[in-house]
């Protein structure tokens, strides 16, 4: 299994925690071939414990499923304007945007 750095630090506020959180519940649709479910409720659980640093090795099919939740909270919360009436939602969405774009640059040079 092809592994990467994480690369960036991620640090916990309310609204991140309650959103990786929310990630682990909703793997339902997350394939179970080659343990990818797991693998990946594994990876969020050590995000929310802050056991995941920049050096961290991650399987880079477990990264591109975190990029993808990151960008699609994103959208829902800052950039489709849905929450613009809870300021603190959409300052949540807009750090998961920075989050997940600083995430596909560093991993995208790396698997270059």
């Amino acid at each position: 299994m092809a592994q990467v750095k994480f690369g960036i630090t991620f640090s916990l506020n309310d609204y991140a925690y309650a959103e990786v959180d929310q990630f682990i519940e909703c793997v339902d649709n997350v394939s179970e071939e080659n343990n990818l479910r797991q693998r990946y409720i594994d990876f969020l659980n050590a995000v929310l414990a802050k056991k995941v640093k920049p050096s961290t090795l991650v399987d880079v099919d477990v990264l591109n499923l975190f990029i993808g939740d990151l960008d699609n909270r994103a959208h829902i919360d800052y950039l489709e304007d849905h929450w613009k009436d809870d300021p603190r939602i959409t300052a949540g969405g807009k750090m998961f945007w920075g989050r997940c774009n600083k995430l596909r640059a560093i991993h995208q040079a790396a698997l270059s």
